[in-house]
């Protein structure tokens, strides 16, 4: 009776079994996992991070839809940040999974040459270099109890405000 050196591709007992690397198809079988275990990891970065493309994308169609239709605001609402990190959200745009947007208030007080007629915000995404500053006008209202209905008019300019 004869043995080979390589037993089986699988060794072990009742219920742990071990990739013998001694054996071809134990060596193929640790490769294959270890490729299959980096192609998953790239493919939940790939899926939860924007791209410059992406983030471009999601600016211009939020401005589009910003736009597009007349908005109402109250007290409770929120102001223009919040609807444009939601029209951000809602473009269909970027990541599937995480990749986070921020927007942040660029009126700078102090500017005496700044026109009080803008509002400006510059939006950012996670992992991405770009800055894209938001002009919006007419500016945000002041809260009020009752509802004050609006169309905004919007620009948009790559670089910091």
């Amino acid at each position: 009776m004869t043995t080979s050196r390589y037993s089986s591709a699988l060794t072990g007992g009742a219920s742990r079994y071990v990739y013998n690397p001694n054996h071809p198809i134990g060596v193929a079988l640790i490769i294959g996992f270890l490729l299959f275990a980096a192609g998953g990891m790239y493919f939940l970065h790939a899926s939860s991070s924007w791209s410059e493309g992406e983030s471009r994308d999601a600016v211009h169609t939020a401005v589009r839809d910003l736009e597009s239709e007349r908005h109402t605001f109250s007290t409770w609402t929120g102001g223009y940040d919040r609807l444009i990190r939601d029209a951000l959200e809602e473009s269909g745009e970027g990541p599937s999974t995480g990749g986070v947007v921020h927007v942040e208030d660029a009126n700078d007080p102090y500017d005496e040459d700044a026109d009080p007629s803008v509002d400006l915000f510059e939006v950012t995404a996670q992992d991405v270099d770009a800055t894209f500053c938001l002009g919006v006008s007419p500016p945000e209202p002041e809260p009020a109890l009752e509802n004050i209905t609006v169309s905004l008019s919007v620009t948009v300019e790559e670089g910091r405000c």
